[in-house]
């Protein structure tokens, strides 16, 4: 049998815990990088991953706070990427820090274009490409509340991916290996984009927005392009762990909106279990920067690479931008959905 896999989990976040936590159930030997500020407690209470049918707790977490000093330590199988992507440039720094004991990194992050900054800096083949489908929030530092459980995505073709998936299939995760890393991480970023810009510029919760028929319209319109962009890339629409996303492609391109709105509204509330969308949350939370520049923000870059163009895309993303760096104050479209859907051209 293969000895345990030795993993650096670089952000201990909602996903990152969460995935660390999993492969520490199943056996394998987890470091997390954390906060200098946070490791008292977080040494103290652990680690806790929680839902209704079962609870994981590291009682003793292995802690680090210098990825540079603890790579130089000791020999890593894999370093899981899993902070925002607005950090990765910063955390590509770090891990450069730590010299040519690097080991390869599997990227976690949402969004499609973390992996192609990363292989430029370690290498195409140093750089594996991963999704999270489970719903999940942090709640407290160290403690991560799971809504619904789907499970992981794996770029296919090394043994490492292989080692991973092997482990995690050992506890309630479910875990693919996909042939075509750009198929999973652009399907992903379908289903990243639902509800999540919106409501974090409105205010508003994700079943308030499909509840707002011009908000829906700016839904349907930004997965259209979305769409379009994959089809003039040749990326084709895959199920991912616990979600069916080519139905949803296959509505959106074929079928009238209206048809299928109140499976999509339903689809939405139920399969974020209730918690508000990630861009929301760091809104909310007062954070000075963004995701949406790596979600819709990259549909665009991609539109104007293959000469389409992208506008509901770029406004939302040029919209909340603007409102999380302060240019714009909240309150401009707080709760003033007929205002964004006026702006966007679907009131």
């Amino acid at each position: 049998m293969d000895s345990p896999l030795n993993v650096l989990v670089f952000g201990s976040g909602a996903i990152g815990t969460l995935v660390g936590a999993h492969l520490a159930q199943a056996g394998q030997r987890v470091t997390f990088l954390v906060r200098p500020a946070a490791m008292a407690l977080l040494q103290a209470q652990g680690l806790t991953v929680l839902h209704k049918s079962y609870t994981i707790h590291v009682a003793r977490p292995t802690l680090a706070a210098d990825p540079a000093l603890v790579v130089g330590q000791q020999p890593f199988d894999c370093v899981l990427l899993a902070v925002k992507s607005y950090d990765t440039a910063n955390a590509a720094l770090q891990l450069q820090a730590a010299g040519s004991g690097l080991p390869p990194i599997v990227c976690l992050q949402n969004g499609v274009d973390n992996e192609a900054l990363l292989q430029e800096r370690f290498g195409s083949t140093r750089v594996i490409a991963g999704t999270v489908t489970t719903a999940a929030s942090q709640t407290a530092p160290g403690s991560v509340s799971v809504e619904r459980i789907r499970g992981v995505g794996l770029a296919a073709g090394s043994s490492l991916a292989m080692r991973l998936a092997a482990a995690l299939q050992t506890t309630e995760m479910r875990v693919q290996l996909f042939a075509d890393a750009r198929a999973m991480k652009w399907s992903k970023l379908l289903t990243n984009m639902l509800g999540n810009a919106t409501s974090a510029i409105c205010d508003l919760a994700p079943s308030a927005v499909f509840a707002h028929a011009g908000l829906y319209r700016v839904e349907i319109a930004a997965l259209r392009e979305t769409l379009l962009v994959m089809r003039k890339l040749n990326i084709p629409v895959v199920n991912l762990p616990g979600m069916r996303v080519r139905l949803l492609a296959t509505a959106i391109n074929l079928l009238p909106a209206v048809w299928y709105h109140g499976f999509l509204a339903g689809q939405v509330g139920r399969g974020r279990g209730g918690k508000m969308p990630s861009l929301h949350n760091d809104l909310s939370a007062g954070r000075s920067r963004s995701e949406v520049g790596w979600l819709n923000g990259a549909v665009q870059r991609h539109a104007l690479g293959c000469g389409a163009n992208a506008p509901v895309n770029h406004r939302l993303n040029v919209i909340l931008t603007e409102l999380a760096s302060g240019i714009r104050d909240r309150s401009d479209y707080q709760h003033k959905p007929d205002k964004l859907a006026g702006e966007l051209g679907t009131r």
